[in-house]
């Protein structure tokens, strides 16, 4: 009698679930691709220049001379996507974003909260970064969060 009830409990517990049958899974993201930003007196660098849509984490080293704050911008836009605080000389930060294909300008932020201290220019020459389109989903791969 208890195996019947044990097996009539299992076979009702396995047949619940969803009532029309399908099963949204949705495709988990790209896996993050990590881009390193350099940043000295003259110049930014981005290693990789150019990487599929999807997550990406920037690891960003300044190695200038002062302080300085990066701004990633998609191109033709005044707006940022987004913007570091100042990063210390000799000092690393990371910053991560869900691009979109297009190309973008990572170039040195706004310096300061005064309208003069915005409206002056680096001379630190920006890095372009090509955002080709979405990389495929990491719904396939193992060791995934």
């Amino acid at each position: 009698m208890a195996i019947a009830v044990l097996m009539t409990s299992g076979f009702a517990i396995s047949a619940c679930g969803n009532a029309s049958g399908t099963f949204a899974n949705r495709p988990r993201p790209p896996t993050p691709v990590n881009l390193t930003v350099y940043v000295n007196n003259a110049r930014i660098s981005v290693s990789p220049s150019s990487v599929g849509g999807g997550p990406v984490v920037f690891i960003i080293t300044n190695q200038a001379s002062q302080a300085e704050s990066l701004a990633i911008t998609a191109a033709g836009q005044a707006q940022p996507l987004a913007q570091t605080a100042p990063i210390n000389p000799q000092a690393t930060t990371q910053l991560a974003l869900d691009f979109q294909p297009g190309a973008y300008l990572i170039a040195i932020g706004p310096q300061g909260s005064s309208q003069a201290a915005q409206s002056t220019t680096s001379s630190i020459r920006p890095a372009s970064l090509f955002v080709g389109p979405e990389r495929p989903s990491s719904s396939g791969q193992l060791l995934q969060p």
